[in-house]
């Protein structure tokens, strides 16, 4: 493991190509359609065909090709989130291969191929999340949130990113970590539009991102950096100031796990008395929409109007601390705490990318949605590293490989005392706020659900409140939209309606000019499905007072 110092954005050897060029697609384009002699393409044969003999030639930015393979259309289970969910994969053809940048980061691709009757000329490139180190068009959740009403069968491109694993223990490597943040999907949408354009005969005419969490990240920093990659991004939940959470949460730890404030075991505290169960969860979670369902004008389940709920569970509180530990029928003075310590801001002074300091507080309702077990407070009190939330285990991974100790944690480490190393890593994985020239001929949708207690809203819409500043409110308008979905946590889980066909919007946007201002999305609940507006933050949909309440028609987007 290199020092810490060794970080720094120096681009992976070995690698040319940095942008996708007229000349490049002109090149490209030899491989026309039959006529005069010409060769057919590849997609002229039957998918099944095609893909059986199919080798790329003359791939761009050093990449090899490894294999090709037929995946008919399936329906599998998702296992990456654990929520069992069927999915269904669409059938491809697809093209494997790798891309060495030097001895510390190799990226593997993949390009998915339909059968060419029915490609729409277009390429998808489907962003990662956490730490990547996976193929995310192989896994199903990931291919879940690009799924379309309107079934457009784009060529789906990604890449692991540049690493083979789902921690962090790579990223003191700088071609590792400059893949991460932004050269793979950059170098594989090359590889996927050459590899387009040679099986099918023709350029795509068009190229889209679409990325959740970390993959949404990477579709803005695409936008910042790579400004001419892409005619239109979707950035989901995007977990941009990766490094602000890491360095904000060693309080927020220690306090749930019982610690001191030096990360030393704190011997006075009863076991658990600070730690929220999954039981004690599912208690507060019913109190707090109990408390603020109705602030939208309808008790129907869902927290909407996030910004009016200000409930703190003093009523739930236990007789004794010491016993109450153990019971999920009451919390803690310990529990509360550390419930108000998640709703508020985390406020450690360093200045980060983009002049940030701090981290924002998460939005309510995460509670109903499972985000609280997976991202805040784990599953077992005492069960190990992976039982932990993913905010202990996330800054975990980046503090050892920064200070190269094992030991090293998210509640025993200062980062103040290691600034530059910080600084440096976020300024090579955060986008700047100057969108200009990407908003100069493409299109930004940013979707969040106002629940999620992995990445905060806030965060990203105190970076979008720069981007507007830099752009002019008329500029932003015309090439920007974020919306949300309250009661939606991390996952797309939770009582609010998640569901919406945000690729259409963004298709129909770029390409024919309707702004994604009339945008609906469904949910489910126990009477049926229902609808909501997707409002533009920091609105909320609000009940008008009468007609159907599953149609979204009954609902306005209000500020209070």
């Amino acid at each position: 493991m290199k020092h810490p110092s060794s970080i720094n954005p120096a681009p992976p050897q070995g690698i040319r190509s940095r942008t996708l060029t007229a000349a490049l697609l002109g090149t490209l384009g030899l491989a026309a359609c039959g006529g005069n002699g010409t060769p057919a393409p590849p997609a002229a044969r039957p998918l099944a065909q095609s893909c059986a003999a199919y080798v790329p030639s003359q791939l761009p930015v050093n990449a090899t090709f490894e294999r090709t393979e037929l995946r008919n259309r399936q329906t599998v289970t998702e296992t990456h989130y654990g929520t069992g969910e069927a999915i269904t994969l669409p059938r491809a053809c697809i093209v494997r291969g790798t891309i060495v940048s030097g001895p510390g980061s190799t990226i593997h691709w993949a390009v998915e191929l339909p059968e060419g009757t029915d490609w729409n000329g277009k390429t998808m490139t489907l962003g990662g999340g956490g730490f990547d180190g996976f193929m995310p068009t192989d896994d199903p959740w990931h291919v879940k949130y690009v799924q379309s009403d309107a079934a457009l069968p784009f060529v789906r491109i990604s890449s692991d990113s540049g690493h083979q694993t789902e921690d962090f223990s790579w990223g003191t490597d700088p071609a590792a970590l400059l893949n991460h943040a932004q050269e793979a999907n950059h170098l594989a949408l090359q590889v996927g539009t050459h590899i387009a354009t040679q099986f099918y005969g023709k350029a795509p005419t068009r190229r889209y991102m679409v990325g959740h969490s970390n993959g949404g990240r990477s579709g803005l920093i695409a936008a910042d950096r790579y400004p001419h990659d892409y005619d239109g991004v979707l950035a989901m939940s995007p977990a941009i100031s990766q490094q602000a959470h890491q360095v904000n949460m060693g309080p927020f730890n220690r306090w749930i796990y019982g610690r001191n404030a030096d990360g030393s075991p704190d011997t006075g505290v009863p076991t658990q008395a600070n730690w929220i169960s999954p039981g004690k969860s599912a208690l507060y979670a019913a109190a707090e929409i109990a408390a603020c369902d109705g602030l939208d004008g309808l008790a129907d389940g869902i927290i909407g109007n996030v910004e009016a709920c200000t409930y703190v569970p003093t009523d739930l509180q236990c007789a004794d601390d010491v016993a109450g530990a153990q019971d999920d029928r009451c919390l803690t003075t310990g529990q509360i705490e550390a419930i108000r310590l998640n709703y508020a801001d985390k406020t450690v002074p360093l200045t980060l990318a983009n002049g940030m300091t701090g981290y924002e507080r998460y939005g309510r309702g995460g509670a109903a949605t499972g985000d609280w077990q997976v991202y805040a407070f784990g599953f077992e009190y005492d069960g190990g590293f992976l039982s932990k939330g993913f905010s202990y285990i996330a800054p975990t991974s980046v503090i050892q490989a920064l200070t190269g100790s094992g030991s090293a944690d998210s509640m025993n480490h200062d980062p103040l005392g290691m600034p530059t190393q910080w600084q440096a890593l976020a300024n090579t994985m955060e986008p700047s706020t100057d969108l200009g020239r990407f908003g100069q001929r493409g299109k930004l949708l940013v979707w969040y659900g106002m629940a999620d207690t992995c990445v905060s809203v806030y965060r990203t819409a105190a970076y979008l409140d720069q981007v507007r500043q830099n752009s002019g409110s008329t500029t932003f308008d015309r090439f920007a939209r974020f919306v949300t979905s309250p009661g939606v946590g991390h996952d797309l889980t939770g009582p609010g309606a998640a569901r919406a066909d945000l690729i259409t919007a963004l298709v129909d946007w770029v390409e024919q000019g309707i702004a994604p201002d009339q945008l609906v999305a469904t949910g489910t609940s126990d009477a049926g499905t229902f609808e909501r507006p997707l409002c533009p933050f920091p609105r909320f949909p609000k009940y008008k007072g009468s007609g159907d309440t599953t149609q979204a028609s009954s609902f306005s987007c209000a500020v209070s």
